[in-house]
């Protein structure tokens, strides 16, 4: 896989996270505000996916936190996030450029999976991933009724000014028609698709798996 890390580093920082990354994928796709964080006790960095307070909680009633976009594989995870840690380590000398892994710009290739919802007054009509290259997954993509008709809608989060940022978003307007395409042409599909009626406490469970709808973005609670 063909993809290239920018590290920005925190300053002044109150707590341990000490940059972000952003990982452009074939220069068409970028996942950003991939943290790099201090361990508690002080034994090297780690780091951490962009992620979401779920409506789960763990046994001890805290809210449990889902990646939003993290890699599908053991093999990919290792290679992306060492790989992220020397971007940090060596990021005075990259500058702007740059770590870049692989010597090709093509688009990756990716495919999509859509769950549609059927939620009374609710705008969002389906939810969709984006696996690419089947090593990184990317969730949380709403596709939306508007008043123009359906949309797609990246994850977001709200910024301290009140202003919505894309967490991973297409960067070139070619790959952004061929995923946003292939996104409402999967939901059109789903949504064509003969099923047999689920029991509603069912249906409704198989539309809480973690997503987290559009119109529910105020309350993301991102790093």
């Amino acid at each position: 896989m063909n993809y290239r890390i920018n590290v920005f580093e925190v300053k002044n920082s109150d707590n341990n996270v000490k940059a972000y990354a952003n990982v452009a994928f074939g220069e068409s796709f970028v996942v950003r505000n991939i943290a790099i964080v201090a361990r508690k006790d002080g034994e090297g960095l780690f780091v951490d996916m962009p992620s979401y307070r779920s409506n789960e909680v763990d046994i001890n009633g805290n809210p449990v936190y889902k990646d939003i976009a993290n890699p599908t594989t053991k093999e990919f995870y290792q290679e992306l996030t060492d790989s992220i840690l020397k971007a940090y380590e060596q990021r005075a000398e990259l500058g702007k450029d740059g770590l870049k892994i692989g010597n090709d710009s093509t688009e990756p290739v990716f495919n999509v999976s859509v769950t549609t919802i059927d939620r009374e007054g609710s705008h969002t009509k389906g939810l969709a991933r984006m696996y690419i290259e089947d090593s990184f997954v990317v969730q949380n993509i709403s596709i939306v009724e508007g008043k123009r008709g359906l949309f797609v809608s990246m994850p977001a989060y709200k910024n301290s000014r009140g202003d919505y940022q894309d967490i991973a978003f297409p960067i070139t307007k070619d790959f952004r028609g061929k995923l946003f395409e292939s996104i409402l042409a999967a939901y059109k599909q789903e949504k064509d698709r003969p099923r047999e009626a689920a029991p509603k406490k069912e249906a409704e469970k198989s539309h809480d798996d973690g997503f987290l709808e559009a119109g529910d973005k105020d309350t993301l609670p991102f790093r």
